[in-house]
Formats: C-alpha cells, structure tokens, sequence
C-alpha cells in the first residue's frame, strides 16, 4: 500500500504559541486538512488526466483522506494499484494477476477467456501504444466499411429497434497480420461485434475479440508486459504540499498573528 507523507516545518509559529496557542494550532489543524483534500482531489484529477486502461483499477484503489490524528492526513492507494503509482522496472508476466479468477479445466490448468476491447475511444488509449492501436481501430474500421458494416452506428431491425446480441463474428486479419508479443493468434482474428441492452435501457455496441490465458508450460514467455514507467502521482503530491505549505499557507498564518 502506497501513501503521501509531507514533511510540514512549523517552527516559525512557535514564538505565537505563548500568546495565541488555542487560534494557531486551530488555524494549523484547518490549513492542514485543507491541503490533504486538496492533494486528494489533484491526484483523482491527474488520473483521469493521464491514465487509461489503467485509470478505473488507480481510481478505485485511490481512498480519500483519512484522519490518523490532528496534524496527520492520510491518503493511500492499495496495494494492488501500486504498480500504476510506483511502475515496473522490468517487464513481467500477467498471467498470475489474469488468473486469479480464472477456471480450472479438466486437465487441472488455470485458464481464463480474457475480451480484448477493438474499438476503444480515445480517452481509452494510452500514449505509449497510441500509434499501434489507432492503426488497429483504423483497419478494423476500414475492413468493416468494406463489409457494410457500421463501426459504432447501431444495428437496427425491421422495425427500427437496436437489434440485441451477437452481431457478427469476423476474421479481419487480412494479409501479413499483426500477431501481438509471443502470440499466435493475429489481432484481428475472430473480432465478434455484439449489441446489449444496458441496466438504463440503451444499448451498447462493442467489437471485441477474446484470447485464452493459461498456466500451460506452452504459454511461459507469452502474456509478458513490459517495463512500465511510474506515473508517481503521489510524489508529486508531496512535493507540491511542501511547497504550498512554505510559500503560501505558513507566510498567511504568520501574517495573521505578527504584529499583535
């Protein structure tokens, strides 16, 4: 579990405490309270930013401030986001964290069908793969238009209602496909084209394919992601507290009680 701590200096308000003890430890209490929420939301901020496939895993890790005692605030990002905040130096496997709630097959390996999302919006489009996957979203829209196919316009039926369920199920592969990592299946092989109703009535189009991640001895060096860089919300966080507190929130207290 990853959290902020900021190193406040509250020496220059100890010549005050003799004559006004009661009003600055208040107003250090408030400021410090302030400025945890304030970080709080900043972080929230600079996820939905800069994240992508990764923001709703950071998001719903990431808790609000809590009150450890009155000068300590604590923001945390359980452990199983940290490696969004702290990144991976190395590249590494992702079959244990995909497997976790897989099945067992009859032959007692892990397996799980993992769905591959083929039209993803931009704001789901991390910039490190940008290029590639534009190129993907790019092909699949093309391969579809010469099928007469819509991309994201819904399917209507006869009577002009969405129609619902599995649409298609296609190969758009092509010649000289794209076979991602150690893979052996093209990208754009089997991409099924579903519409489904949604808890508030509308409906949802999606294009998606779906691969099978197992714990088999074949599949060893496959499902290997590589290094990440840390996005180091937190750090920054930090560094902007201490920062805010010397050069703005101090400077204001002390203006407050100098002089009296």
């Amino acid at each position: 579990m990853a959290d902020i701590k900021v190193s406040l200096d509250l020496s220059p308000l100890s010549k005050y405490l003799e004559n006004f003890a009661k009003d600055v430890v208040k107003d250090v209490k408030m400021s410090i309270k302030a400025l945890a929420e304030n970080r709080y939301n900043h972080i929230k901020e600079e996820a939905q930013n800069k994240l992508h496939s990764s923001r709703k895993m950071y998001l719903e890790n990431l808790s609000p401030p809590e009150q450890m005692d009155d000068f300590l605030w604590v923001i945390t990002l359980k452990s199983k986001a940290e490696w969004i905040e702290q990144g991976r130096p190395e590249p590494y496997d992702m079959k244990p964290g995909l497997l976790e709630d897989g099945k067992t097959s009859k032959d007692g390996h892990r397996y799980r069908v993992v769905p591959m999302n083929q039209a993803k919006m931009p704001s789901e489009i991390s910039p490190a793969s940008a290029g590639y996957e534009q190129n993907m979203i790019n092909k699949v829209k093309s391969e579809l238009k010469k099928k007469g196919i819509p991309y994201k316009k819904l399917e209507l039926d006869k009577n002009g209602s969405p129609r619902i369920g599995k649409l298609h199920e296609l190969n758009l592969a092509g010649e000289n496909p794209f076979i991602p990592g150690k893979g052996n299946t093209p990208q754009l092989q089997g991409v099924n084209i579903y519409q489904t109703k949604q808890k508030d009535g509308s409906v949802k189009r999606s294009i998606t394919t779906f691969r099978t991640v197992t714990d088999k001895e074949s599949q060893k060096d496959k499902w290997i992601h590589p290094a990440i860089e840390g996005k180091e919300f937190f750090k920054e966080a930090a560094e902007w507290a201490e920062k805010e507190w010397s050069s703005k929130i101090l400077p204001a207290i002390i203006e407050k009680y100098e002089g009296k």
